[in-house]
């Protein structure tokens, strides 16, 4: 079984809880997964994961929730190249504003600019669709354990 890394931006506790019911998912799979709300580079490399999978929301004008901010901002600092590692982003947002799911934009292309690997596209989440996001992401995270995972 594989090890994923799950760093995890929420404002009000709705991609913590995505991140939850995902990583349950996972475990029940046989994987190991660490859901980090408070998200480093240092976290991520430690342990040697075997994927990458980032769960945000998006905040303010398509900005990335203040818990991981720090995470991005370093990744950009300190360039930690993934050589062809697989991440996914499940993206949290509303689409009444603008830059819908700007956060999880922003991780997809960073983790690009890193040389990572995203075989499954990112999951936009709606808010003005769905009051079970934690349940709508179990479609998309199916497609992708199957592509990273297996």
């Amino acid at each position: 079984m594989k090890s994923v890394y799950i760093p995890v931006g929420s404002v009000t506790g709705t991609a913590t809880a995505v991140a939850q019911r995902v990583a349950e998912v996972l475990t029940e799979s046989g994987h190991q997964v660490v859901v980090d709300k408070q998200p480093s580079i240092a976290a991520m490399t430690a342990q040697g994961f075997d994927a990458v999978l980032i769960i945000t929301a998006t905040t303010g004008q398509g900005d990335i929730p203040d818990n991981l901010l720090p995470f991005y901002l370093s990744l950009g600092e300190q360039m930690p190249l993934q050589n062809g590692k697989p991440f996914g982003v499940i993206a949290l947002g509303d689409s009444s504003y603008m830059n819908f799911c700007g956060g999880g934009e922003k991780m997809e292309e960073r983790f690009f600019e890193l040389q990572g690997q995203a075989p499954v596209p990112k999951v936009t989440i709606d808010a003005t669709e769905t009051i079970t996001p934690d349940e709508d992401a179990l479609f998309w995270l199916q497609e992708w354990v199957e592509k990273v995972l297996n």
